[in-house]
């Protein structure tokens, strides 16, 4: 159960490698955003949740309702409730589920992790803080299938999680994509940013190809520095595109994740909060080579585009 973002959905993947090669048939309730950002291969069933808008929590009754329907006529043995929200794991009971695994907060916490006790038969404690988190979210969601394979650790091979996201192979295209976001334009990841990475890649003789949700800003951003835009991708269309390029350099969001569990190489942008290193160790690429960036807003554009090329280049060599 992860009905929240691409990012961490794709962060179950070791464990959902290890739960189907230890020949488990395991089906996924995953969010309408989420939904695709495994092949079609990978679970018996996706159950989809309709999140209602935040700040609110939970999903919409009409969604609810069905998947419930869905998950009761499945007749689960186990849930791994790979959340934090208290809908997930009263979902896990109300589908009929009778054994319920999830994380808890402990003292962090108290009065949350006494209402999960109560919705679960079988508690994990994690950090409730940032600050306190020692491992990366792979390791952590990877405790919730302790005892149900015989491996000890998550994988870290692209070979064996590769399959989970793509449904077809990939040819390589040999291109260096950015992954255009407003995501972290305040913190030092702007249009002049990406312009300057694209045109300095260019320089070096690769080719570069935009992506992102944003058509106006992957427009602009290609526009300006030469790169081949490509927006309006579907999930699967997106999913390819990362998965063949040479490299790819993206703020830290669900391209991260993609590039981390396929093995292609990632420059990955942090933004300079106070968080920063335990959100680099628990959010990094997992399966590929990776070099984690933080962003300096006073910096100007140009040199952080120049920045992020030489790490481009670094990775690729």
């Amino acid at each position: 159960m992860r009905a929240d973002g691409i990012g961490d959905a794709l962060a179950c993947a070791p464990l959902i490698a290890a739960l189907r090669d230890a020949g488990h048939t395991v089906g996924a309730v995953l969010g309408a955003e989420n939904r695709e950002i495994f092949a079609r291969r990978t679970f018996e069933t996706v159950h989809v949740l309709e999140r209602i808008p935040w700040p609110r929590h939970g999903s919409t009754a009409r969604s609810r309702a069905t998947a419930l329907a869905e998950v009761r006529a499945a007749r689960y043995d186990a849930a791994l409730v790979a959340s934090e929200e208290i809908d997930a794991f009263a979902f896990a009971r109300d589908g009929a589920i009778a054994r319920r695994i999830g994380f808890v907060n402990g003292l962090e916490k108290p009065l949350k992790s006494l209402r999960v006790r109560a919705l679960i038969t079988e508690a994990i404690v994690r950090p409730a803080s940032a600050r306190r988190a020692r491992e990366h979210e792979a390791e952590t969601l990877f405790r919730l299938g302790a005892g149900l394979s015989a491996e000890r650790e998550p994988t870290r091979d692209p070979e064996r999680l590769r399959p989970l996201v793509l449904d077809d192979p990939v040819a390589p295209h040999g291109a260096v994509v950015m992954q255009v976001s407003r995501k972290l334009a305040r913190g030092g990841l702007d249009l002049g940013a990406y312009v300057a990475l694209g045109r300095e890649l260019a320089r070096a003789g690769h080719a570069v190809v935009a992506v992102g949700d944003d058509a106006a800003a992957v427009a602009e951003a290609a526009r300006a520095s030469g790169a081949e835009p490509r927006s309006g991708l579907s999930t699967v269309q997106w999913k390819a595109c990362v998965a063949g390029a040479r490299a790819i350099v993206t703020p830290d969001s669900g391209a991260a994740h993609v590039a981390g569990m396929t093995g292609v190489p990632c420059v990955d942008c942090f933004p300079l909060i106070g968080t920063t290193p335990h959100d680099i160790r628990r959010w990094r690429p997992w399966a590929s080579r990776y070099q984690a960036i933080v962003l300096d807003p006073r910096r100007d554009p140009a040199a952080t585009g120049a920045a992020l090329a030489r790490a481009v280049e670094e990775l690729v060599e």
